[in-house]
């Protein structure tokens, strides 16, 4: 009888365990349910002693059980099937499921496409059941692999690509049907955040998708789930806010509660446009009241009401400065990363996170999400996802090593920003 009772407990745990683990749910370095998870993809630096940092495929994590110990080395290879995004975004790639699940790839530098150069400087993954699903923020180019599933997604009419650049990439570069992780993103850092949510949240995360102005190439829309999610199928087909405001900020929850704070706008923002939240807070420079904004300077530190460190690509033409009037948001320009033994450059790092400089006061921000300081993303959709959690403040804060200074004021002229 002791031993019928305990093959009964053995098998009642077994399907529990089943069910856990194939829930629709951002995913941990064993493969278990996680609420949230944050990872930082190190940049490929050969005079490394790991061999996995030299090869540029190593990586940093923490997720919603582990973040009180901060960053943890991972052992395992992000390319290869064991890694939390494949074991994450392996979700996409299981057939049967993820043809009765809405699902959006969205990427402005698609697999086997040319870059797109206007619309939502965005990447990343969103998918739903019905009951819950999750959203995978991140900053990797062509990335992830169309799954055998779903359907591509023709360009957009408002779409610019790259002029005279020749897509040497093939299927073989970027095989789609299963994971795997490309080789353009091995050379520099990068940023991901996943957030598992209930179903009321996915079409609040769409409409911030629409502000976005994200590029999908690849979704799926199965009937059942089309009136349930309108908004989020409204982001799948690549829909546009068409009048002001032009920006948006929503707050929503994880699975498990985490209160997390999206930012998005769309390329048509501060165009003349105006906003008295954002107008009480602080004058504006003469220009970007009139032509352009910053989603880190004018939108995420005005609305947090914190000064900011900012890593972001600041390879490209436009750089914006650090800027040292009202609310302060300033370049990283190195990072030092002890758990993993090293430091580097920003010049470096594809990543987009910003991390609040001061965490005192409930202000203990990380933000995830898409968009450089440069002047380049004034006419690109984007946005950034905000988490306000002491321990994880802390291990981006310790890792900023080196900032860019304030430039010295120029007092009158056309340039100078204007103190309430």
């Amino acid at each position: 009888m002791r031993q019928f009772v305990l093959a009964i407990l053995f098998v009642l745990t077994f399907v529990q365990s089943y069910r856990s683990s194939s829930a629709l749910q951002c995913k941990g370095e064993q493969n278990q349910n996680v609420d949230w998870f944050l990872l930082y993809k190190l940049p490929r630096l050969p005079k490394s002693s790991n061999k996995l940092i030299k090869q540029g495929v190593a990586y940093l994590y923490m997720d919603s059980s582990s973040y009180k110990y901060g960053w943890t080395l991972s052992s395992k290879d992000i390319s290869k099937n064991n890694s939390i995004t494949a074991y994450t975004l392996s979700q996409f790639y299981d057939d049967k499921s993820a043809a009765d699940s809405l699902w959006i790839l969205y990427n402005d530098q698609p697999p086997n496409l040319p870059a797109r150069l206007t619309n939502g400087h965005a990447k990343g993954a969103v998918i739903t059941d019905g009951k819950e699903g999750f959203w995978l923020i991140h900053s990797v180019p062509n990335f992830p692999p169309r799954p055998n599933t779903g359907e591509d997604v023709s360009r957009s009419k408002t779409d610019k690509v790259e002029s005279g650049v020749r897509v040497d990439h093939t299927d073989k570069d970027y095989p789609s049907g299963g994971y795997s992780y490309p080789s353009s993103g091995r050379a520099n850092g990068q940023s991901f955040l996943c957030v598992s949510t209930s179903e009321e949240s996915f079409n609040s995360i769409g409409k911030q998708l629409m502000y976005n102005q994200i590029v999908v190439y690849r979704r799926n829309m199965p009937k059942q789930l089309i009136g349930k999610f309108t908004t989020l199928v409204d982001a799948a087909k690549q829909a546009r806010v068409r009048s002001p405001p032009y920006y948006r900020m929503a707050n929503f929850n994880s699975k498990n509660g985490m209160k997390f704070t999206s930012f998005a706008k769309s390329s048509k923002w501060d165009r003349g446009e105006s906003s008295n939240t954002r107008d009480s807070k602080r004058v504006k420079n003469y220009l970007a009241l009139f032509f352009f904004a910053d989603l880190y300077d004018d939108f995420v530190a005005v609305e947090l009401n914190a000064d900011l460190y900012t890593e972001t690509w600041m390879n490209g033409r436009g750089k914006l400065p650090s800027d040292c009037n009202a609310t302060r948001v300033m370049n990283v320009q190195s990072i030092s990363l002890p758990k993993a033994r090293v430091s580097f450059k920003s010049t470096h790092d594809h990543s987009k996170w910003a991390v609040s400089i001061d965490g005192k006061s409930a202000r203990s921000w990380v933000c995830v999400g898409d968009i450089n300081r440069a002047d380049t993303q004034f006419e690109r959709g984007g946005g950034t996802v905000c988490l306000n959690l002491p321990e994880v403040w802390k291990s981006y804060r310790d890792s900023v090593d080196d900032v860019e200074p304030c430039p010295m004021k120029r007092r009158g002229g056309l340039f100078e920003r204007i103190e309430p």
